[in-house]
């Protein structure tokens, strides 16, 4: 009776640690290939929404940006005055060449 107890016991811890040997079988290169590819479309799928959303943040201050950049022209250079202050003047517009035949605001026309 003690021997079928023993004997008992050692099946019953055997059998967890047959279940983990075969656990323990390295996988094919083909299952690695199809776990390396799935983790690839998962790392994929995060860089694209990761992406997208900087793009959706950023855009609207890109758009700012490049407006206030259109504007530079539009401004003589800075001055420093000998008290500090800044002063930045709007260009003046150039008058526009005259041509014959072209009448002016007047509607009057330039011989």
């Amino acid at each position: 009776m003690n021997a079928m107890r023993s004997l008992a016991i050692i099946l019953a811890i055997s059998v967890p640690f047959s279940a983990n040997a075969e656990e323990r079988v390295p996988p094919t290169p083909q299952e690695r290939l199809e776990e390396l590819e799935r983790k690839a479309d998962e790392l994929s799928e995060t860089a694209r929404a990761t992406i997208e959303e900087f793009v959706n943040l950023i855009g609207p201050m890109l758009t700012r940006l490049s407006r206030l950049i259109d504007d530079l022209p539009v401004y003589e250079t800075p001055e420093v005055l000998p008290n500090g202050d800044i002063i930045m003047r709007r260009k003046r517009d150039k008058p526009k060449p005259i041509v014959p035949g072209d009448t002016d605001e007047n509607g009057l026309t330039e011989t």
